[in-house]
């Protein structure tokens, strides 16, 4: 599991030197206080380096609050979303975003191109599975998968198919 942390520095010479120190998620607001010198809820500090999947939400001046509730965010988020979660950054403009439509993202972790997405999708249509079998076997789900891929928001990873809202 990889290590989410911050690089913090105090703005202002403490005992006349600037502080910096790295901390891991969630920050410990007494462990702040007691390497920096400053207090969470103040301005006395900066981010200067990012070691978190989500680091583009972060900014400079992100508070501890932030950093923490995304943090819980993130951690709350199931382990196939944060697997993939770099690639599901293209369909969605942030973690808050991602997190509001992690229920409705299906990942289709089986299959492998769309043509499996439409084999599954048709296995388990109850229609189509009334449809005898001799019968199916000249179905084309190749094209079906096109069609599926060409109408719908689909993204491929080396983990599966995720099919985004």
């Amino acid at each position: 599991m990889q290590e989410l942390r911050v690089l913090l520095e105090t703005k202002q010479p403490i005992n006349d030197e600037i502080r910096s120190a790295w901390f891991l998620l969630p920050i410990d607001e007494e462990e702040l206080q007691e390497r920096l010198g400053v207090d969470a809820e103040s301005e006395d500090y900066r981010i200067l380096e990012k070691e978190l999947p989500f680091a583009d939400d972060v900014g400079e001046d992100t508070t501890i609050e932030r950093l923490n509730d995304m943090y819980r965010t993130y951690e709350s988020l199931p382990a196939d979303l944060k697997e993939d979660y770099d690639e599901l950054m293209c369909y969605f403009t942030n973690l808050d975003e991602l997190h509001q439509h992690r229920n409705d993202i299906i990942h289709y972790s089986w299959c492998k191109n769309m043509t499996d997405v439409a084999r599954h999708l048709l296995d388990n249509d109850p229609a189509f599975a009334s449809v005898e079998e001799r019968t199916t076997r000249y179905f084309d789900f190749e094209a079906y998968g096109q069609y599926l891929d060409d109408n719908g928001r689909f993204l491929e990873t080396e983990h599966g198919i995720y099919e985004i809202p």
